[in-house]
C-alpha cells in the first residue's frame, strides 16, 4: 500500500478521521508574543494548511509545569477576541480530535510558566 498520494487509503479510510499516515512530535518552548507581551506563546510547526492534523495531543513533556498553570488554545487562526479553549494542568494530556487542525497556538499568561517548561505536542496527520 502506498504511503502517500491517491492510493494512500481506501475510499472508506479516507473519510475516517482515525486513519493516519504520519505523526509529528515537538517539545515546544514558550516564546514572547510580539503583539501582547502579557502572554507567552507556543505554536505547532507541523499542523499547517498543507498538512492538517486530524488529532493533536498536548501534554507536559518535562513534568515540571505547576498544578495551577492554565493555557488558552486557539485553533485554525482563531484569535483571543474569538474562540479559545481554556485548560489547566490537571487536564493534561489534552486531546483534540474530530476536526482538521491547520494552525495550533497555545498561550499562557506571562509569569505562570518558567523557562524550563516545555509543552509536548503530538500531532497525527
Amino acid at each position: 500500500m502506498a504511503l502517500l498520494g491517491r492510493n494512500a487509503f481506501t475510499v472508506q479510510e479516507s473519510v475516517n478521521m482515525d486513519s493516519f499516515s504520519d505523526y509529528n512530535y515537538e517539545a515546544a518552548a514558550y516564546a514572547t508574543d510580539g503583539t501582547d507581551p502579557a502572554y507567552i506563546e507556543v505554536s505547532s510547526t507541523y499542523a499547517t494548511s498543507a498538512n492538517p492534523a486530524k488529532k493533536v495531543v498536548i501534554y507536559d513533556s518535562t513534568e515540571t509545569v505547576d498544578a495551577d498553570d492554565y493555557w488558552t488554545i486557539f485553533l485554525n487562526g482563531e484569535t483571543d477576541t474569538q474562540k479559545g479553549i481554556v485548560i489547566q494542568n490537571s487536564n493534561l494530556p489534552f486531546t483534540i480530535t474530530g476536526l482538521l487542525i491547520t494552525e495550533l497556538k497555545i498561550r499562557a499568561a506571562d509569569g505562570i510558566t518558567t523557562s524550563g517548561d516545555l509543552i509536548g505536542i503530538l500531532s497525527f496527520h
